[in-house]
């Protein structure tokens, strides 16, 4: 007897509907933690301060949507390498990523 195992992590894309920052982020993280709200985490200097304070103050202006889900972390992480790549996102004035997503 086979036992089903679901996938465990995903790759999501917040869009952010405000104007304090660029209006779309990509990520990887847990389908479970998406699925409880996480919106992302934004590392650089340049939008990590207004990013906490919106998702404190406004949590209205954020949207997460799971765009692939993975077995490992490992795959959601290529995954999400791939789709910040296809977009340029770190020269890409649409988007919050500032850097790329890193395998190790």
């Amino acid at each position: 007897m086979d036992i089903y195992i679901p996938p465990k992590f995903c790759v999501y894309h917040t869009i952010y509907r405000g104007k304090l920052m660029p209006p779309n982020y990509f990520g990887s993280s847990t389908i479970q933690r998406v699925n409880e709200g996480y919106r992302g985490s934004v590392k650089s200097k340049k939008y990590k301060t207004i990013w906490e304070k919106e998702l404190t103050e406004n949590p209205q202006l954020f949207e997460t949507q799971i765009i692939s889900i993975h077995y490992t972390r490992e795959e959601a992480i290529s995954k999400e390498l791939k789709i910040q790549k296809i977009f340029n996102v770190v020269k890409n004035p649409l988007f919050i990523n500032l850097s790329y997503a890193s395998i190790n």
